[in-house]
């Protein structure tokens, strides 16, 4: 009796081909689980809480078996929960003002000690070494900060009117018409009563009875018909009401559509210039408006420039460049319907620009990494290096400190995002532009190496190194390498996301911000690259002599805020819980639900017909076995069997399907590990085969 064999599942998740075409051992579903170095199934482990962190904490890191997060309070108001482990640090990053910290940007080690970019409340970002403010960095932008106080989704909807005027109860006096923006209210002209007050509510109650697009209601007061837009806001202002009478009914003082208000913010001037496109809708809450306004703000380009932040229902307005010049510009917000807005402090113009001999008043990045004895940093197009062996050091370039503007080297570096190594060198990233530069202790050394255009990444956090020669990174079009083509060492860029660049580009394009705040780590222990984006963690197993590049994915039911790696553990936090992958052994599982879904499958056969009669499965753990035979829906899928074992020798599980294809989907939601190694599925040639 014939087979098809699925040998191994080295092709992973691979969704660029239709179901019915795609190669056998790819898979169109891989949820909870990756490949392993033999190209086999296995489930992931479990994330394990280790701790829940104190509430006035955000970030991670950790190196050297410590583990740290920071907060901007003093560290007698941190208390950590009891049983949170020994190796769990506080470092105190504080504002000189003393605003709250929102979010560590970026952090790395410098001989031991932390190294973070901390951005505050006021919007304004700051860099620490150990735990101290290196000074040399000033935020020297002007900004202003005002708060969404009250709003509630929606708006004031739009009316007009007529009156009935006349008419008698004889056959053919009628109201016939009743039009808004040539939208026919109702379908049956409305006969007169003999009386205008019954008219009226007899045209009132045919405009409530019909269904339009847009859509309409009405009432009646005396004579009077008044009719509402059910759609709330400006959009139906302006639109004409006609009303058209048979015989000797008549109508007046008609009133066109008015009175729409959206509840929204109209607008946001500084000195004059709208710095947002158009208005923006009070959505869910007070502090996601906020969050809205910032984004309309930083996707808006104006002369000059402005950029924005949020934090809770406050909104920071900050100038692009640093230096006094913006000081007293004037900050306008406009509101409609029941939308309030109050400057903080009452002050409502933009403040606190000022140049400074630090750093010549250039603002503080947020992507910092150690190179060859110096750290360098990030700020807008420029790349700043340290002194030599000394990370506070900013300023002096006779110990070897300064900066490079990589815009006056390629275009399309205006904005940087991200740092690596890739070889002896740096690979330093914007959106749309990657630059290779040789570093070196002597800034007169630097040189560029490459430039490679129309590539680029999206997400700062997304950048990793994986060995010395290969640097994953989500870029616009989805999740690519940086490697060297041959023995020049030379970059091209990989597509190693290929077989998921549509599932990563959909995302990308359903929530940009979420993209952009992707967070990765390389999991070295293992050999894996792991991007969280929203809250899907995608998997890439990469392993180079058993030949096993294939995609998966984790849903660990949560966002991964931050990932860290302490000598075997990889680490992540959401929010206030800390958890380990996998647990001290790194071999801790629950039951997470594993999904299994290949796609149609044909012994080679396309378009002959079989009797498929078992299926042979190399497992571990329980596994429910489903089938399905329409190529036209994969979704259609019955339960056949239930493995536990493997079953080669022991006789293969019974399943009856009749069909040219057949798309096996395996679940397990059961405790502890478990794996897929291979599977047979058994058939019989139709008459004629």
């Amino acid at each position: 009796m014939p087979y098809l064999l699925v040998e191994d599942f080295r092709g992973g998740l691979d969704t660029r081909r239709s179901n019915v075409t795609s190669t056998p051992g790819t898979l169109v579903t891989l949820k909870n689980a990756h490949i392993t170095r033999g190209g086999e199934i296995e489930k992931r482990p479990a994330f394990v809480q280790l701790a829940t962190l104190p509430s006035n904490t955000t970030g991670l890191a950790a190196a050297n078996g410590q583990i740290y997060v920071f907060g901007s309070v003093a560290s007698s108001s941190v208390n950590f929960a009891s049983g949170t482990p020994a190796n769990v640090n506080y470092v105190q990053l504080a504002h000189p003002s003393g605003e709250e910290l929102v979010k560590v940007l970026d952090t790395d080690f410098f001989d031991g000690n932390v190294y973070a970019a901390a951005q505050f409340a006021d919007g304004r970002i700051y860099h620490y070494y150990n735990g101290t403010r290196i000074t040399d960095w000033f935020d020297g932008r002007a900004r202003n900060q005002f708060s969404i106080t009250a709003g509630t989704a929606g708006g004031t909807s739009a009316t007009g009117s007529f009156q009935v005027t006349g008419g008698t109860a004889n056959p053919g006096d009628n109201i016939r018409v009743v039009r808004v923006n040539n939208v026919d209210l109702f379908s049956s002209p409305v006969a007169h009563t003999g009386l205008n007050t019954t008219t009226a509510t007899n045209v009132a109650n045919a405009i409530n009875s019909a269904t339009t697009t847009p859509n309409y209601t009405a009432s009646a007061s005396g004579n009077t018909v008044t009719i509402t837009s059910v759609t709330t806001g400006v959009t139906v202002n302006g639109f004409a009401v006609t009303v058209l009478v048979d015989g000797n009914a008549t109508v007046g003082s008609i009133t066109n559509m008015s009175g729409g208000v959206d509840n929204a913010i109209t607008n946001i001037t500084v000195d004059g210039v709208s710095i947002i496109s158009g208005q923006i809708p009070w959505a869910t809450s007070n502090t996601n408006t906020a969050a809205l306004v910032a984004d309309a703000i930083n996707e808006f380009n104006t002369t000059p420039e402005y950029e924005a932040t949020s934090t809770g229902a406050k909104v920071n307005i900050i100038s692009k460049e640093s230096g006094a010049s913006f000081n007293n510009k004037v900050v306008i917000v406009t509101v409609s319907g029941n939308v309030t807005t109050a400057f903080t402090n009452s002050i409502n113009y933009l403040d606190g620009g000022a140049t400074s001999n630090n750093i010549n008043g250039y603002t503080p990045g947020g992507f910092i990494k150690p190179v060859k004895t110096k750290m360098y940093a990030l700020s807008d197009s420029l790349l700043h290096f340290s002194a030599v062996n000394d990370p506070t050091e900013w300023n002096d370039s006779n110990l070897g400190a300064g900066f490079i503007n990589l815009s006056n080297n390629a275009s399309g570096s205006e904005t940087l995002q991200a740092m690596a190594n890739y070889f002896s060198n740096l690979a330093v990233f914007a959106r749309e532009a990657i630059q290779i530069w040789f570093v070196s202790a002597d800034a007169a050394q630097n040189s560029q190496i490459q430039v490679l255009n129309n590539t680029g990444t999206i997400a700062p956090q997304s950048v990793v190194e994986f060995g010395d020669n290969d640097v994953f990174y989500l870029s616009q079009s989805g999740i690519r390498s940086l490697r060297a083509r041959d023995s020049s060492n030379a970059a091209f860029v990989g597509d190693i996301g290929n077989p998921i660049d549509d599932t990563v580009i959909s995302v990308i394009a359903s929530d940009q911000s979420q993209a952009e705040n992707a967070q990765a780590i390389l999991d070295p222990k293992n050999g894996r690259y792991l991007i969280a984006i929203g809250s899907v963690i995608y998997v890439f197993s990469y392993f180079p002599s058993s030949k096993v590049s294939a995609w998966s994915t984790y849903e660990p039911g949560f966002v991964v805020d931050n990932w860290a790696f302490d000598s075997e553990q990889v680490l992540c936090r959401s929010g206030q819980n800390l958890y380990s992958l996998g647990g001290a052994s790194g071999e801790t599982y629950d039951s997470s639900v594993v999904e299994v879904q290949m796609p149609f499958i044909d012994a080679s056969k396309p378009a002959t017909s079989k009797d498929f009669t078992g299926i042979d499965l190399v497992c571990t753990n329980k596994w429910e076995v489903s089938i399905a035979t329409d190529p036209t829906d994969i979704s259609l899928q019955e339960t056949v069997a239930t493995i536990d074992r493997t079953t080669y020798g022991l006789g293969r599980a019974s399943l009856v399907g009749y069909s040219t294809h057949i798309a096996p989907k395996l679940t397990c939601n059961s405790n502890g590990s478990a794996k897929i190694g291979n599977l047979a599925i058994h058939y019989d040639m139709s008459e004629g085969g």
